[in-house]
């Protein structure tokens, strides 16, 4: 698939869906899986795949439920605009989903809604989606 599609947002919307979350993951075989198993359970999905994406996401939409924030990510990780998302988006939950579990012990982890370790598995992260929003 051509860089210009994948960089596409992609908008799966499931019928009698309440609950949006956007996932800001540059990992595209991940966020199949994760759009799998999300829309089993009738949540509405967006993906973004850089932290651009997800800022210019949050300003345009403002009924996101949850966010789902990849820390390290090509041209702008969650790192650097975490401060900007909860400013932009303060009523949505944050779950950090992220590959360097040394994070949850940061400022990062601690001010998250949730820390989920990609080693736990998206059906963890499901449970924890459930969790918050539920």
């Amino acid at each position: 698939m051509p860089a210009d599609k994948r960089e596409r947002k992609r908008l799966i919307k499931v019928n009698n869906s309440h609950k949006k979350i956007v996932i800001a993951d540059d990992n595209y075989e991940l966020c199949d899986v994760l759009r799998t198993i999300f829309e089993s359970e009738n949540y509405e999905v967006e993906f973004v795949h850089d932290g651009f994406s997800l800022i210019s996401y949050l300003k345009e939409t403002q009924d996101v439920d949850a966010i789902i924030l990849d820390l390290i990510m090509p041209r702008k990780g969650g790192l650097s605009i975490f401060e900007t998302i909860r400013s932009i988006s303060p009523a949505s939950k944050l779950i950090i989903y992220t590959g360097y579990p040394d994070y949850k012990h940061s400022v990062f982890g601690r001010e998250a809604d949730a820390f989920v370790d990609k080693t736990q598995g998206a059906e963890r992260l499901l449970e924890v989606l459930k969790e918050l929003l539920d």
